[in-house]
């Protein structure tokens, strides 16, 4: 029997992780741009940015509202027009538009990850590559990603007459949902061709759908190539600030605060973002139906950009201290910037490695 229990659920969450990720992203631009310059130098604008492309991936998914769903051949996105107010053709696109924007998230990951292993592989190195001049490359890089990803979705896996035929009886069964009431992009990674032998017999013949494998194709190299270098450039992070001689450079609180950031902002995008949709990749190749819990995939990716803020109010501890500042109407101090010892070499770079390990906890 149908049911639109499902649909109703991941309405609801992605209404409520929208109004918190706006509302958390906007409180983190506050207090971003209540640091002075000096602190974070001009990393302090890269840091504006993220959140501000988060705030634009929050308004998408409100406006798109996907849903997913799995069946033996194949997994769709897809949105329900109703809620999203637009046409069946501009549906598509629309959830075409969110899947870029999803792989908009995945690359800035792996730029979270380069800045981390900079940091602390070459921190004379970081302003640098964190400049102004560099922004043009990092944008370039981070739509050149979210165009292919999207024009993968678009062209290759976009709706077919066969996808068309397995998911309306799919969605009636499961959603109560008629052709014209959605909109899907989605790989069908197989389908059947009945072949007559003659009046009285027909064969059932197993295709591949070539697009949709080199739509998925296309995009795995993407993920693959995302998660690699992450792992790469976080490996080596961990392996330099677990180093012994780390702790000439950092205090040993700072230290233990770059630990612990680091550990649960890399996990945290792993489990939210990349297990769930590698998981809806990998289930129907192996003939694996899960219908409609698919849709705790969409609801993950909702729950992502406000996890990310609220680790760097918790973690960084001028932040922090801000926020319970004003809850309190307490009048302690304000940002303050470090002034640089002048008493011995050991002591400027001392100074130097700290204000450099603190940007890394920002990103």
């Amino acid at each position: 029997m149908c049911s639109n229990r499902w649909l109703n659920v991941t309405y609801y969450v992605e209404c409520i992780c929208f109004g918190v990720a706006v509302f958390l992203n906007t409180i983190l631009l506050i207090l971003i741009r209540e640091k002075p310059r000096l602190a974070f130098g001009k990393y302090k604008y890269l840091m504006m940015v993220f959140s501000i492309l988060e705030i634009l991936y929050a308004i998408m998914y409100f406006w798109c509202k996907p849903n997913a769903h799995v069946t033996q051949t194949s997994f769709t996105i897809f949105t329900i027009l109703e809620n999203s107010h637009v046409s069946k053709d501009i549906g598509v696109i629309a959830v075409t538009i969110w899947c870029s924007f999803y792989a908009m998230m995945l690359s800035l990951l792996s730029i979270h990850f380069f800045y981390r292993y900079t940091s602390v592989t070459a921190p004379i190195l970081l302003m640098k590559r964190f400049s102004c001049r560099y922004i043009f490359k990092y944008t370039l890089y981070i739509l050149t990603f979210s165009s292919i990803w999207g024009l993968s979705c678009y062209f290759l896996c976009g709706p077919t007459e066969n996808k068309d035929y397995e998911l309306k009886l799919e969605f009636e069964e499961a959603y109560c949902l008629e052709p014209d009431e959605y909109s899907y992009v989605g790989p069908q990674y197989f389908y059947e061709h009945r072949k007559i032998i003659d009046s009285n017999e027909e064969i059932r013949e197993k295709i591949f759908h070539l697009p949709s494998f080199l739509g998925i194709g296309i995009i795995a190299v993407l993920m693959v190539g995302i998660l690699v270098s992450s792992a790469l450039f976080g490996a080596e992070t961990y392996k330099i600030l677990n180093a012994q001689g780390l702790a000439c450079y950092a205090a040993k609180e700072l230290q233990k605060q770059l630990f612990k950031t680091l550990v649960i902002q890399s996990s945290i995008p792993m489990i939210f973002m990349v297990l769930p949709i590698t998981c809806m990749f990998l289930l129907p190749f192996f003939g694996v139906k899960v219908g409609e819990v698919a849709n705790l995939i969409p609801m993950c990716a909702a729950i992502y950009p406000c996890l990310n803020p609220m680790i760097a109010m918790i973690f960084i501890k001028d932040f922090s201290n801000r926020i319970i500042e004003i809850i309190t109407c307490s009048k302690g101090r304000r940002f303050k910037v470090g002034t640089l010892p002048a008493s011995s070499a050991d002591n400027t770079n001392t100074f130097n490695m700290q204000n450099l390990s603190r940007l890394s906890l920002t990103s």
